[in-house]
């Protein structure tokens, strides 16, 4: 990673958290012989569990960091204008370069013909690298596209100047992602009995938090599961409602409750799903790298189908449906309290939280409904448990 001199390629590496694969990534990095010169510039993508990781590259790398989440496209926004480089290589995903990568893309772009170079032999849509002159595609030109579309929309934009060719002699590969073996459909073909489900509700059933969490569970999931995605967002429903949609839908033995803004790490089931075959009414696992509280922190929690119909507060209600976005986890807590059965923390089981990306948005009429629910919602919960109501349990 060369920092001294004015580099010919600037390498940009967006990471928005898995450190697990983030170190993998700048492992690689280090691998890259200084020909030609090249710097390393990451764009920290208000992630979650990289902190450490950073801080051990600092002195190699230039680091940006974005103080919220935007995204594939921001991130390489940001990335750009801090590249020095007449050539840019973005990589996606934090995939693991072969240490002779990067030599063929800069070839590559020595024709003038050529816009654009892809690392590998398959559609440039789907590389796991992407280079480019600096000069064809400045930050202010990059495409506002989701996650998913953000390759396609930078090669037809580059192709306007230019042939877009992939580079077989490149080598990278991608990090696991949604191949049947990915998401375990090697080993439990759909169809089968499920053993747990998984409910997300979301209010951007297509944004890309979302997707990182779906990502996470199949990535993480070694039994037959299935997910349901609840789109609370259209009109806003708060949280209460969806949950109790997914919960009546889901067929498995066990259910997660999960935010959006939660990705789970590798082991995270057996150990909870250990917990509630113990006897736990609710079990809920360790946050890295972020606060929490360990009577309960509602942002992932599991329970058993005897659960489900033991503490329904109505039929197909698990949640009160009167506290509509905020306290009903609170409200849950105490109903398990009073039975004697509280939420059981389960420290062999991680997950990775987004700080309450759940709840933000940009949308400044929904900002203004969820203030003023919220507050309906504390008066409702001192009406049930009486006056001064805590913090909510976390979510």
């Amino acid at each position: 990673m060369t920092q001294d001199v004015t580099p010919a390629v600037s390498l940009i590496v967006p990471l928005s958290g898995d450190p697990e694969r983030a170190l993998d990534c700048l492992v690689a990095l280090t691998g890259v012989p200084d020909s030609p010169t090249h710097e390393v510039v990451i764009v920290d993508d208000a992630s979650v569990g990289l902190e450490t990781l950073l801080a051990g590259v600092e002195g190699g790398a230039t680091i940006v960091r974005l103080p919220r989440r935007v995204g594939l496209a921001g991130a390489l926004r940001a990335g750009l204008e801090r590249a020095r480089g007449a050539h840019c290589v973005l990589l996606p995903d934090a995939p693991r370069v072969g240490p002779e990568f990067l030599a063929p893309l800069h070839a590559a772009l020595a024709d003038p013909g050529v816009a654009a170079a892809t690392a590998g032999a398959g559609e440039p849509v789907v590389a796991p690298a992407l280079a480019f002159r600096a000069a064809d595609l400045p930050a202010a030109d990059v495409p506002r596209v989701d996650d998913a579309r953000l390759l396609g929309a930078l090669t037809t934009r580059l192709a306007a100047r230019g042939l877009v060719v992939p580079v077989p002699a490149s080598s990278v590969v991608p990090p696991v992602g949604h191949s049947a073996s990915a998401r375990g459909l090697d080993r439990h073909p759909p169809g089968g009995a499920v053993e747990l489900t998984v409910v997300i509700p979301t209010l951007d059933a297509a944004g890309d938090r979302l997707r990182r969490c779906v990502t996470a569970v199949q990535r993480c999931t070694d039994v037959p599961y299935e997910i349901v995605v609840v789109d609370n967002g259209a009109p806003p429903q708060g949280f209460t409602a969806p949950v109790n949609a997914g919960l009546r839908a889901g067929r498995g033995a066990f259910s997660v409750v999960l935010n959006d803004d939660v990705e789970v790490q590798p082991g995270w089931w057996p150990p909870l799903r250990g917990a509630l075959e113990d006897g736990a009414a609710v079990a809920f696992p360790q946050t890295l790298d972020g606060a929490m509280r360990e009577d309960f922190a509602a942002w992932c929690f599991a329970l058993s189908a005897d659960t489900l119909d033991r503490f329904a507060v109505g039929e197909g209600e698990f949640l009160d449906p009167t506290l509509v976005v905020w306290f009903q986890d609170t409200d849950l807590l105490d109903r398990l309290r009073s039975a004697g059965r509280p939420p059981v923390l389960v420290r062999d089981s991680h997950v990775r939280h987004g700080l309450s990306e759940t709840v933000n948005s940009d949308d400044q009429a929904l900002r203004r409904w969820i203030a003023e629910q919220v507050e309906r919602d504390r008066e409702r919960y001192e009406a049930l448990h009486g006056a001064g109501a805590p913090p909510a349990a976390g979510r």
